[in-house]
């Protein structure tokens, strides 16, 4: 494709994703002040037909995906570009708990749900709610969201058995028909700590009013001074649509597996989307204005377009999106208000939720946290720019002049290999110079410098001068030691990627920083690896593969367990000596040949988005790079040591490290999927519980406990910006 083509191809799905803005900013509207104008507008927004912008927007996308695909010889689908542009403005739309009082919402007709136990999950603007037929014949609706980290527990329309649970997909956590929570692995055996107990746990529930044509309704408030106008007789199950629109698109994938919507389009239609916000939100504050949480959305919003920006157009060669940048600071009036630095407002003690001791890191942190821009925005500052972030390993930029760089949060880092073989790191002082920078024959090759550090050949940035060293605060990094990690070179090809979600950064964190969710998430890596719920997290802890080997491992999974056994140089007796050697001393003499681990930095002191998974015949650098409150990036590296060819079992590891680098992206793809439900479960403004730990995720309730205290505002627990 020709850069002529390319750039007007830009231009096209940047003028959609504007138009796409102002549907967003229409049904916000809808939303806010008639119930039935509003599912009129989400019925054609859904058919693409009986509006006139929804009509032209259509056309618009039509358009630019024909013309995608000629230019590109590919095949992608309308459907599935429509579908995401819709799902995007529905995911936007957001009204206040105070509005959602005043009425009562249609969920279903008793006619979806005759049998006991059938349920219906359906969306109401923000809320994921489920209607579920009760065994007396009653039908009781649900704040569709665990009570525990906030996954969707019914998924779609069917039904469960009267005496049956329905599992939560993530940890598999029970709960009836009635709403009641039955099980949480691991409570029995004490491991959410002495006081906890399965009743405080149950669903929210609303009320409900079945009307004489059997139509079942809601009221979504608990304030029984408040009278709900009277339910509508114009019946949509606009909610069901939403919620299988929803269910069908995680954005940009199919079930967290496949990318189907190419990343040129995605990100070219969110430039549009947030230009378009930017010059909205911009129109709305005074200049006069100060600590209007509204400038920290700006903020927030500035960021991710020049993240995008950066993403989108990495060599500068589309000026089109320099001048798009360029219009947001268009006068004088826009540069005061852009230029205004911002903070938060003083909180009060008593807004802050205390945590007792007997809590202490088992309550989870408020879920208005995950994806809020104005907060974002906070979180750059005290959070993301002063933490260590990875960028690549001393050996691939081995060469004086040698360089590479790291994107996050609308900026750009270099590093730099000097003419005396120094590390120099920097930044560009404006992305719209990233087509001529770094320049050689300048001091400081033109850049703002930033700080650096190294660890066991990692090379790390971050953008301010204080704090401690990585080697200061790692957690039990003598694990390291005997893997020689300085001497790895990059393993190419399928052991390099990265993948895009439109999910918090803090939620995939989360993910990653516990193993109580592998029995419901990762049946491969259950069947491989000797996983136990009772351990004190996940960082530092060594987890032996299965032996004798699990009858029902896959091929490929039966192909890695061959082969690690094929390359070890010790045998099982002596592995378990290792193990308790690493338990007694926190080091290992030499390397293990049976188990893997992750190795992170103490997540209380740097709450940092980065590990190093050890494995016996590679290691795998895995970081979350944040660009926006809901947009974030998968950075995954692989690098092993130099395998020599006269070596005969140099083969039979190249063959381990590809069978174990295919069965870590199946891993992180069956994240991915359950990470973008989660983020439509915390959208939700009603949920007013509080979340709990298992032993397992201590080191979940240690990342949080770094962010509550260099962000205090984030223990309140309804959102205050």
């Amino acid at each position: 494709m020709t850069l002529v083509k390319e750039k007007e191809l830009c231009k096209l799905f940047v003028e959609v994703g504007r138009q796409q803005y102002s549907l967003a900013a229409t049904g916000n509207n809808f939303a806010k002040n008639d119930e039935v104008t509003w599912n009129s507008f989400v019925t054609n927004l859904l058919s693409a037909n009986g509006d006139p912008a929804v009509e032209k927007n259509y056309k618009y996308l039509v358009n630019a995906v024909v013309e995608y695909n000629k230019q590109n010889n590919s095949e992608v689908n309308i459907k599935t570009v429509y579908d995401y542009f819709a799902a995007k403005i529905i995911r936007s739309i957001s009204v206040e708990p105070s509005e959602l009082e005043k009425n009562w919402y249609f969920i279903c007709s008793l006619a979806e749900i005759p049998k006991p136990g059938d349920f219906i999950a359906v969306q109401i603007f923000q809320e994921p709610l489920v209607a579920v037929h009760q065994a007396d014949g009653t039908v009781r609706v649900f704040l569709n969201v665990c009570a525990h980290r906030q996954a969707p527990v019914f998924e779609g329309h069917g039904c469960v058995g009267i005496d049956k649970s329905a599992l939560c997909p993530y940890h598999g956590w029970a709960y009836g028909i009635d709403g009641h929570c039955k099980n949480a692995p691991g409570a029995n055996r004490g491991e959410f700590g002495a006081d906890f107990d399965l009743k405080n746990y149950s669903l929210q529930e609303f009320e409900v009013k079945i009307d004489q044509n059997q139509a079942v309704f809601a009221k979504l408030s608990e304030n029984n001074h408040l009278t709900p106008k009277s339910p509508s007789e114009n019946y949509q199950n606009i909610g069901a649509k939403i919620t299988n629109l929803l269910n069908s698109v995680s954005p940009g994938y199919a079930d967290g597996e496949t990318a189907t919507l190419p990343e040129q389009i995605r990100l070219c239609l969110r430039i549009g989307y947030l230009e378009e916000n930017i010059k909205q939100l911009i129109a709305e504050i005074p200049p006069e204005g100060t600590g209007d949480s509204r400038q920290l959305m700006l903020d927030s919003l500035i960021g991710e377009l020049k993240h995008a920006i950066l993403s989108v157009d990495s060599d500068g060669l589309t000026p089109e999106l320099d001048e798009l940048l360029q219009r947001v600071y268009s006068n004088d009036e826009q540069k005061q208000i852009i230029g205004k630095s911002s903070d938060y407002a003083k909180i009060d003690a008593d807004d802050i939720e205390d945590i007792s001791e007997s809590s202490e890191r088992r309550q989870a942190l408020p879920i208005w946290i995950y994806g809020d821009a104005a907060l974002f925005a906070l979180e750059v500052e005290h959070l993301i720019k002063p933490t260590w972030q990875f960028v690549c390993h001393i050996n691939e930029v081995p060469q004086p002049d040698n360089f590479t760089w790291l994107d996050i949060v609308g900026e750009r880092a270099y590093v730099i290999r000097t003419a005396s073989g120094e590390l120099f790191a920097g930044k560009l002082q404006d992305v719209r110079q990233r087509g001529s920078y770094p320049k050689f024959g300048l001091p400081n090759y033109g850049l703002e410098p930033i700080d650096i550090d190294i660890f066991y050949g990692f090379i790390f940035i971050r953008f301010t001068w204080e704090g401690s060293r990585l080697a200061d605060s790692w957690y039990l990094p003598g694990l390291l030691e005997p893997y020689q990690l300085e001497n790895m070179q990059p393993i190419g090809g399928v052991g390099r990627y990265d993948v895009n979600v439109e999910v918090d950064y803090k939620l995939l964190w989360e993910n990653f920083l516990e193993d109580y969710h592998f029995p419901m998430m990762h049946k491969g890596l259950t069947r491989r690896f000797g996983v136990s719920s009772d351990c004190e997290g996940i960082n530092g802890m060594i987890i032996p593969m299965r032996d004798p080997a699990s009858p029902s491992l896959t091929p490929i999974e039966r192909q890695y367990y061959d082969c690690a056994k094929a390359i070890a140089r010790h045998s099982w007796e002596r592995e378990q000596e290792l193990q308790d050697f690493a338990a007694e001393n926190d080091s290992l003499p030499e390397t293990l040949c049976y188990s893997a681990f992750c190795s992170m930095s103490a997540q209380e002191e740097i709450p940092m988005p980065f590990s190093l998974s050890v494995f016996p015949e590679h290691v795998q650098t895995f970081s979350l790079v944040p660009a926006g409150p809901r947009e974030c990036r998968f950075h995954v590296r692989s690098y092993g040591h130099v395998l020599d060819p006269n070596d005969p079992h140099s083969k039979t590891i190249e063959e381990a490290r590809l069978a174990n680098i295919q069965l870590l992206l199946e891993s992180l793809h069956e994240d991915i999927r359950v990470n973008y439900i989660c983020q439509d479960s915390v959208s939700s403004r009603l949920f007013d519980k509080t979340g709990v730990f298992s032993i397992a995720e201590f080191d979940v309730a240690k990342f949080q406990e770094a962010i509550y205290t260099k962000l205090p505002i984030t223990r309140c627990q309804q959102k205050p910006l």
